[in-house]
């Protein structure tokens, strides 16, 4: 394995530069005869961040990086690589990094004739439109980078999308428990699983369930996949969306070859007493969105739920329905003289990403306390570093981990922004107002072993829970930055500033008598304070065509 220093890593990307920026800039217009050479197109951009939040342990880091694109008619190559010193994780060859890890944004392959495309590699995933608020993918702007397989058609009226998405796959973090069946003969049974590698046994002395003489511990697999139907009649355009995930197996590769929804084909492969059917339950959210747009203006709306259910046509007090899952998100924008000027809101009730079997055993470790860890989530937790004490864990920024809504479950959001060009300035503007309460995506219920309605709260007539909490957490945000292109240098500043009452913290659940054995849940604290943000960075940018 080759070894490098930071100052090695910093020392090449300087050379790169320098010879780089003595080669003449060239067109960047993409050929539109298929085979014809384009040009490659490279960034080295840096920044300086001062951070004073949950998220940034570190609270002056340093970020520097490289893109690469190049993109002709069949064919288009992206890379997004850099090294940070945040010290939110250890990269590899710690001792050889000074502090700093390697951070891969993206890394694609995309082949196809601009109608028909396969898209393949590491990349952070966004929804159908812009907005600050979608709700199938996160629109935070650090989220996680999974590996991704997208097979797409765009056509004049028509569009289609298929796209698997890698989430847990040979874990060291995350583990799971396969049941060891007796296979009537012990002396068998112990030798193709020796019992040093059994985690638990069900009953005393030996005793099974169901066959079951005891567990073995192996890395936890899981994946997912997006798939959306869309039509774009005018100015209009509009899709039903659909995602999965699944678990045991990292790719499942029906869901990601077949135009069927998902929704039917989780019922078919889950038809009982049936020799195809497969043992794992999915984890499935659907939804819609419209969007219009105008050259001066445009406006979206979009809804998803989980758990499809439709008591709330008919709700009936002594139901013992499971609560309904929704979210939703609009806005839009406007042109003006003075700049563009928007208006965003979105919100999503209690439990809506969140895993929903618990275990009948109180005494589980927390790593396995769900026995369907199909949340909707990159990663099946809210901390990572399970096996360790809890002073030794670290917390997963759950803006980060949600594959959707950033916010998470249980939350309202507003937020209203400006942005201007002139001159060669680019200046931007957000004032945002959050509340939340409690979340947990890995703790189905929230420290409950069934929901509300089973628990005689079914909440009726409406069977919704948002907000119904006391504290609960207010945040306001006011950010702003500016950019100036200075030929191939673009500088940058950004600024945010706000405070947080009554701070979202991971805590166990006070209400069951082993409480110690459940995932945490993020709730609203005692502990309210300001919020900065300060980032101040440049990139050059350059084409070079041989």
């Amino acid at each position: 394995m080759i070894h490098s220093t930071p100052r090695v890593f910093l020392f090449r990307l300087f050379l790169a530069a320098v010879f780089l920026s003595a080669v003449p800039l060239a067109a960047t217009d993409t050929p539109d005869v298929p085979g014809t050479s384009a040009p490659l197109d490279l960034s080295l951009y840096t920044s300086f961040n001062v951070y004073d939040s949950r998220s940034e342990p570190a609270e002056l880091w340093h970020r520097l990086g490289l893109t690469a694109l190049y993109e002709t008619t069949p064919f288009r190559l992206s890379m997004d690589i850099s090294v940070l010193n945040d010290d939110r994780y250890v990269g590899g060859e710690d001792g050889n990094m000074r502090g700093y890890r390697f951070d891969m944004r993206e890394g694609t392959v995309e082949v196809g004739n601009g109608v028909v495309r396969l898209r393949g590699g590491r990349e952070q995933q966004r929804d159908e439109f812009e907005s600050p608020y979608t709700l199938f993918f996160n629109s935070f702007e650090n989220a996680f980078s999974p590996v991704i397989l997208e097979l797409s058609y765009e056509g004049d009226f028509f569009f289609y999308r298929s796209r698997w998405m890698e989430l847990t796959r040979n874990s060291s973090e995350f583990r799971r428990r396969r049941p060891v069946y007796d296979s009537g003969d012990a002396e068998t049974s112990q030798e193709l699983y020796p019992w040093e590698d059994v985690a638990e046994q069900d009953g005393e002395d030996g005793d099974t369930t169901n066959g079951i003489v005891g567990y073995v511990v192996e890395p936890f697999e899981r994946g997912g996949n997006y798939t959306v139907y869309g039509i774009k009649p005018g100015d209009w355009r509009i899709g039903f969306q659909e995602s999965v995930i699944y678990i045991n197996q990292s790719f499942h590769p029906e869901y990601f070859l077949s135009p069927l929804p998902p929704y039917f084909t989780q019922l078919f492969i889950d038809s009982r007493n049936a020799p195809w059917r497969q043992r794992d339950d999915e984890n499935l959210h659907m939804g819609i969105f419209a969007e219009y747009t105008q050259p001066d203006w445009a406006a979206y709306g979009q809804f998803l739920m989980g758990d499809i259910n439709l008591g709330f046509l008919a709700p009936n007090p002594e139901d013992w329905q499971q609560p309904q899952k929704w979210a939703w998100s609009f806005g839009g924008w406007l042109d003006t003289d003075i700049g563009r000027f928007g208006a965003y809101h979105a919100g999503a009730t209690r439990y809506l990403f969140q895993a929903t079997t618990t275990s009948a055993n109180t005494s589980q470790t927390v790593d396995i306390f769900s026995t369907q860890r199909y949340e909707y989530t990159y990663w099946p937790a809210v901390e990572f570093r399970p096996s360790q004490p809890i002073e030794q864990r670290r917390a997963i920024d759950y803006r980060e981990n949600y594959i959707g809504y950033k916010y998470g479950e249980n939350n309202l959001a507003l937020m209203l922004t400006w942005e201007h060009e002139h001159e060669g300035w680019d200046v931007d503007a957000m004032l945002e107002g959050v509340v939340s309460g409690s979340k947990s995506p890995s703790n189905p219920w929230h420290g409950y072993r069934l929901h509300p309605g089973r628990r005689g709260n079914s909440n009726a007539p409406h069977f919704i829970h948002l907000l119904n909490e006391s504290p609960l957490e207010w945040t306001l945000r006011l950010a702003s930055s500016i950019t100036r292109q200075i030929g191939p240098w673009e500088l940058t500043g950004s600024l945010m500033t706000g405070y947080v009452w009554n701070e979202l913290e991971l805590r166990y659940p006070d209400n069951t008598p082993n409480a110690s054995a459940e995932p945490r849940i993020w709730m609203p604290g005692s502990v309210s304070r300001p919020l900065f943000q300060l980032s101040l960075g440049g990139r050059y940018s350059y084409s070079w065509r041989p």
